[in-house]
């Protein structure tokens, strides 16, 4: 795999870097990232609630659809959402002039935030600027039709960004503890998003001893669709290895394997480090990476880390295949739990002590991890399937088992035609079986890779 190391340049004006937080949820999340501070970044938040809009504390706030929902909201009507940001795209291209890459995060399956955003992306690349979504899916308890208007949001914002990032909220219970409230839950998903978004941005931002760049990172993800953002901290005697490892795993996104990935983007931060460490992180990536993966390499020196460590994996253009996910009807309807020992870490100290619980206390060097990476789940269990095991019921990964509730005939139709009819309503005569779906022929196999997590 060839490795580009790219030498510090002399200091320059860097990327103007915009997050958008659109609906809601996207609200939310904005006020969550401003409130925990990315530095190098203006934010935006566009609604169509005035009244959400007043408890914003971007700078910069935009009231769209003004004539289509007089300031009232769209009531999941994603229609609603895209009409209103067409009306206001004179005010969504003025806010975003100027910017080289634009963030747009939302929470799929409100009316705004799933059919503003891809308005609002397609206005954002129209000015030629990198185009990246970090959006969350909906907890099960929210509804199907929450579930089946996020997917269809998804998929529409998809033909629009650069990248997304999707972070489905229910995977986010196999992590926290069963005595954590709603709002703890809530304020997760809000973490996870604001470290992928602050991940990229410091790349883009903190000049290093091997720097990348804004162009290494739009090469990285220009036109790249999916992608995954990882992040490992720790300290000890084998820092470098377990650091590594843990940014190749981010359990709150869906089962995603980076193996054979087209671009791979790898940056280092530690106060110190010794060129074995540079290598045995390079290795490990590469390992899983694939050697064809266009590699490009970042270090810089940080002294507030002390003896710590910290490597982020950015991956794009990794395989999806076609079969292995699952319609939103089949995803809201069916729920099967299988809880691994879950990981995952965030910059606040509130979660320190449970972080220390919960490190694997049987690691051979007694290196002392602060992770993203590597909180075990409180209350939950391993179930073991082997080397192969059997699910005999639909699991809700979509990635996992797309469209296998649809007979095989309806399969060979076009797409257009098999939404059609997923959005009627089931007949007496059209029943769907366990034969038609032939679930004894599915098998997980497990394995021994760092990246596949099957869990909800």
């Amino acid at each position: 795999m060839p490795i580009q190391l790219i030498p510090d340049p002399e200091i320059l004006p860097g990327a103007k870097i915009v997050v958008v937080g659109v609906g809601g949820g996207g609200g939310n999340i904005l006020n969550s990232m401003i409130a925990k501070g990315i530095d190098g970044v203006e934010f935006i938040a566009i609604n169509t609630d005035a009244q959400a809009l007043n408890t914003s504390l971007a700078q910069n706030k935009i009231q769209i659809g003004k004539t289509v929902t007089r300031g009232l909201g769209t009531g999941m009507n994603d229609e609603k959402g895209a009409q209103a940001a067409e009306e206001s795209k004179e005010d969504i291209t003025k806010a975003l002039k100027g910017a080289d890459m634009v963030f747009i995060t939302a929470g799929m399956g409100g009316g705004t935030g799933t059919g503003a955003s891809p308005i609002v992306a397609k206005i954002a690349r129209s000015i030629n600027s990198l185009v990246v979504a970090v959006v969350t899916k909906p907890f099960h308890f929210e509804g199907k039709p929450r579930m089946i208007l996020a997917e269809k949001g998804i998929e529409r914002l998809k033909t629009e960004v650069d990248s997304v990032i999707v972070i489905p909220n229910q995977n986010i219970l196999n992590i926290i503890s069963d005595e954590d409230t709603s709002d703890a839950a809530f304020d997760y998903a809000n973490r996870v998003l604001y470290n992928a978004t602050k991940g990229i941005a410091q790349i883009v931002t903190k000049p290093g001893e091997v720097n990348v760049d804004f162009a290494d990172v739009r090469t990285i993800m220009k036109g790249m669709g999916d992608a995954m953002i990882g992040m490992g901290v720790a300290k000890g005697e084998n820092r470098a290895k377990i650091a590594a490892e843990s940014a190749l795993v981010n359990p709150v996104l869906d089962s995603i394997d980076i193996t054979n990935s087209k671009s791979v983007l790898v940056n280092i931060v530690s106060s110190n480090y010794k060129m074995k460490e540079i290598e045995l992180i390079n290795k490990t990536i590469q390992d899983v990476a694939g050697e064809e993966a266009k590699y490009i390499l970042g270090i810089a020196k940080d002294p507030s880390m002390n003896d710590e460590i910290m490597v982020t994996v950015i991956a794009t253009g990794f395989a999806v295949p076609g079969a292995n996910s699952i319609s939103p009807e089949a995803l809201a309807d069916k729920y099967i739990e299988v809880y691994y020992s879950q990981t995952d870490t965030f910059d606040n100290k509130e979660y320190q002590n449970s972080k220390e619980e919960n490190i694997n206390k049987d690691t051979e060097d007694k290196s002392e991890i602060k992770s993203e990476n590597n909180i075990e789940k409180k209350g939950r269990r391993e179930l073991n399937l082997g080397n192969e095991g059997k699910i005999h019921e639909i699991p809700t990964t979509e990635k996992d088992l797309k469209d296998l509730d649809v007979p095989a005939y309806k399969r060979r139709k076009t797409l257009e035609s098999i939404n059609d009819e997923l959005n009627e309503p089931e007949s007496k005569d059209e029943k769907i079986s366990d034969d038609d779906i032939g679930l004894d022929d599915l098998s997980i196999n497990k394995g021994v890779n760092f990246l596949r997590k099957y869990m909800q």
